[in-house]
């Protein structure tokens, strides 16, 4: 499933580039922007890519690690901060899961709209962006369950 929610989220940002590029080659031709395009960059694509994206760079082990003291550490004590890490790292991205269901919830109840040139309705995005988190949080569960699956070992740099 984290693989799938990064096809999407590649998908989302070929769309975003297209809008964009179309954008500016109106704008600079045509002295005619694109309506709305700030509001799908700001409310729609950027909020999606970011969520869709969370749970495959986990699976992936893509994402930024601060390893300045986990590199100076060897064997046991090593991979007890490892775990420690993952563990404090699982609870808040289901805090941030929890409160994005809530957020989710009430944005739908109200059909919450961004207002600018175009009218957009956010409570979708709201949804997803739960739906991401969600999926970074089982994924994580999953990595820290079995972490030599698609993890890397990283230092510093990357």
């Amino acid at each position: 499933m984290a693989r799938f929610a990064g096809a999407v989220a590649g998908i989302i940002v070929l769309i975003l580039t297209v809008q964009i590029a179309a954008d500016v080659l109106a704008r600079n031709h045509f002295n005619k922007p694109i309506p709305g395009t700030l509001e799908l960059t700001a409310n729609l694509f950027m909020p999606l890519i970011i969520f869709l994206s969370l749970a495959y760079a986990e699976y992936a082990g893509d994402h930024i690690r601060a390893t300045i003291v986990v590199a100076r550490l060897t064997g046991r004590t090593a991979k007890a901060t490892e775990l420690i890490g993952r563990i404090v790292t699982l609870l808040v991205v289901l805090a941030l899961t929890y409160y994005a269901v809530i957020g989710a919830t009430y944005a739908t109840e109200i059909r919450l709209e961004a207002l600018g040139a175009i009218t957009l309705p956010v409570w979708p995005v709201k949804i997803l962006a739960a739906v991401g988190l969600a999926l970074f949080a089982v994924q994580l569960l999953a990595s820290t369950a079995a972490p030599s699956t698609h993890t890397k070992t990283r230092n510093d740099h990357g």
